[in-house]
């Protein structure tokens, strides 16, 4: 009876430890946080639109079901040193959008947006790189990982602009025509050719990726990591009648475009963090804040200059 009293006693003792270990804080007691209006924008002399997407920000001591909220009454505006114009929202895709034609971006100038909403203004500026980068040469070989798996692998190189600090991100991007099954039935098929616009991945690199700065490699030859994309497989089905086929695709590449993106600091840092973040559950990894221009708020207001290599195989 002793010893049951004694472990009774111990057992007590340890819950009461534990407990004392959590520490209850009134919610009155916890910082007092607002969500804030949240800006992303790349603009580029290449693109045909400006896309600007507003959004707001979740407290972080706020309410765990609220979602972060499209902002669809906010209003826009874009500036150089001499126009300015006013974003117009776009209901369908719920992004402020203009096109090229009302207001072009120009290599070398600096602009502003500013956006305001509910009493609440946040603003930013970047500066479009003045030179485009073309890429120079490129690597493209075939690896067969498996029977019907075949993947594309793709190197870029480029020369640096000497004298002065640039960032870099490479994009490519492959137009594809291939076969895929159609008219099945009755133990009969047809093959139709279609073609499709396919990304390069290059996320699947260890150790590096498709942002370079040329800090300490300035007017160097950079050679991108290995970008690569899967290509179409074979397509097996069964008829109604229980006949079985298949269609191999054939895959035909009928064009290549490669981009240097000559980008300002912002844009690099930005997605540099968005990486970062990414990584945040890597426990050898320290915790990092994404980065953000936008005054007053959060996002990334930034702006890039394409250089383009098109190889189309004869």
């Amino acid at each position: 009876m002793k010893i049951s009293i004694v472990i009774a006693f111990i057992l007590w003792i340890s819950l009461s430890a534990c407990e004392s270990l959590v520490t209850q804080i009134d919610d009155a007691d916890l910082p007092k946080t607002e969500s804030r209006l949240t800006v992303q924008a790349f603009i580029s002399p290449e693109n045909p639109r400006i896309i600007i997407a507003v959004t707001q920000s979740r407290p972080l001591f706020g309410d765990p079901n609220t979602t972060e909220g499209i902002i669809r009454n906010a209003v826009v505006t874009l500036s150089d040193a001499s126009r300015e114009v006013t974003v117009p929202f776009d209901s369908t895709n719920d992004l402020y959008v203009t096109d090229k034609a009302r207001f072009p971006v120009v290599a070398g100038r600096t602009y502003k947006i500013t956006v305001t909403q509910g009493g609440r203004t946040v603003t930013s500026t970047c500066s479009v790189p003045a030179k485009a980068v073309v890429p120079m040469s490129f690597e493209l070989d075939t690896a067969y990982t498996s029977f019907s798996d075949t993947t594309l692998r793709l190197k870029v190189k480029w020369n640096d602009i000497p004298g002065e600090r640039n960032y870099y991100r490479v994009r490519a991007f492959v137009d594809l025509e291939y076969s895929i099954p159609e008219g099945v039935g009755g133990g009969k098929y047809n093959e139709r050719r279609v073609r499709n616009r396919f990304n390069v991945n290059w996320e699947e690199t260890i150790g590096r990726d498709n942002f370079q700065s040329d800090a300490n490699l300035d007017g160097t030859v950079f050679t991108s990591p290995t970008g690569t994309l899967r290509l179409p497989g074979p397509t097996g089905f069964a008829t109604s009648d229980g006949s079985y086929f298949t269609v191999y695709p054939k895959s035909k590449i009928i064009s290549m475009t490669m981009e240097v993106l000559n980008t300002d600091e912002n844009y690099f840092r930005y997605h540099k963090s968005l990486d970062n973040a990414r990584n945040a559950d890597n426990p050898f990894v320290e915790p990092s804040l994404v980065f953000t221009n936008i005054e007053g708020g959060l996002g990334c207001f930034a702006a890039y200059h394409t250089g383009q290599l098109i190889y189309r195989p004869k």
